[in-house]
């Protein structure tokens, strides 16, 4: 993992941390596509693997550019569909470990909920650990899922996990470090 940034296949967009779509992304996360065609007649089934496209010299490809180019030409459209596998490299909480610059956020997931709350990687470690639900190995899709509580506004227990990055090159780092999450509560 750089010390600069995300994992290898994951950016930091808007400040939340997501897979990246390119081709070298997916190899990285070690994350395979599949397709299937829906069109009467057509039996067609595409594997894309996207370490085999990289060696072919399509890393910097988008990943929909390349499901673009398998599909085929039929007067009545193709109706290659595709889904992505999941990664075998997902993105778990320690990679986040003593990081000053990160924090987890659970949003409330309730109709038109609009509740959150930010927990520092290592604070969520350690409550995953003392109700042995987890560790640092825990994967962040599925950390939304382990929360029982309910949401304080709208009393669901539907939450989802962010991974929020800010970096540390920004004047607003620079100037306040880790009040900046005390911001980003507030907006």
């Amino acid at each position: 993992m750089s010390a600069d940034g995300p994992p290898p296949g994951w950016v930091s967009h808007s400040g939340v941390v997501e897979a990246s779509e390119t081709v070298a992304a997916y190899a990285a996360r070690a994350q395979a596509v599949k397709g299937a065609c829906r069109a009467s007649g057509c039996s067609r089934r595409v594997e894309l693997e996207p370490k085999a496209l990289c060696g072919a010299g399509l890393g910097l490809l988008n990943m929909r550019q390349v499901k673009g180019l398998w599909r085929c030409q039929r007067i009545d459209g193709c109706g290659l569909e595709f889904h992505n596998e999941p990664a075998l490299n997902p993105l778990r909480l320690d990679h986040f470990v003593g990081r000053p610059n990160v924090r987890l956020r659970l949003r409330c997931r309730g109709d038109r909920c609009k509740f959150f709350r930010v927990w520092r990687v290592e604070e969520m470690i350690a409550g995953l650990t003392k109700r042995r639900q987890g560790d640092g190995r825990t994967e962040v899709e599925k950390l939304g899922a382990m929360m029982t509580t309910a949401c304080p506004l709208c009393k669901r227990s539907n939450w989802m996990a962010d991974v929020l990055w800010v970096s540390t090159d920004t004047m607003g780092w620079k100037a306040i470090g880790e009040r900046t999450f005390d911001q980003r509560e507030a907006g």
